[in-house]
């Protein structure tokens, strides 16, 4: 296989996985899941420092039930993951698994987020040094080289003779 060939293939793999991505998070994002990074080992074992946590804003505080993992706002810039381990009529009281005592305020309707539906571990840990200057940076840097790279791959592309492109098109 010659190295334009390869560079073709590398490009239409790369392609597909980002757009595939793409779709996948924009999909995600209209069913109300969201995603966050844990930044504590609260939870332990079950939502281990690190994670990406995907949480349902759909999910209705109503609902929630003792034992449900669910993510919240205190103040106005942290959101925290913690285990529902009472349900009152003052708001849900939670817990993180590794904590000795429960949380000073329970969860209200006002500052309920959502219920987490998944988590990935280790993911959140590099979504969240994407989301600073610098993984911005790199974002648009890394979006610019793969534009650049289009352009050499559709020359390339147009440069190879019909039935060649044809035959790789699936025709």
């Amino acid at each position: 296989m010659t190295g334009k060939k390869v560079f073709c293939r590398v490009y239409e793999v790369i392609s597909t996985v980002i757009i595939a991505a793409a779709a996948v998070f924009a999909v995600m994002y209209l069913c109300g899941i969201r995603l966050y990074s844990v930044k504590s080992g609260s939870m332990g074992k079950a939502i281990p420092e690190g994670s990406l946590c995907a949480v349902s804003t759909y999910s209705s505080f109503d609902k929630i039930s003792v034992g449900d993992i669910i993510s919240f706002s205190v103040g106005d810039d942290v959101r925290v993951t913690h285990r529902a381990v009472s349900v009152g009529k003052d708001g849900i009281t939670t817990k993180g698994d590794e904590n000795d005592t429960v949380d000073p305020d329970p969860v209200t309707k006002k500052n309920y987020i959502g219920k987490t539906v998944f988590s990935v571990p280790h993911i959140g840990t590099a979504l969240a040094k994407l989301s600073t200057a610098a993984g911005r940076i790199i974002l648009v840097a890394a979006g610019l080289a793969m534009v650049i790279l289009g352009v050499f791959y559709s020359r390339y592309r147009e440069d190879r003779p019909l039935k060649e492109n044809r035959t790789m098109k699936g025709e």
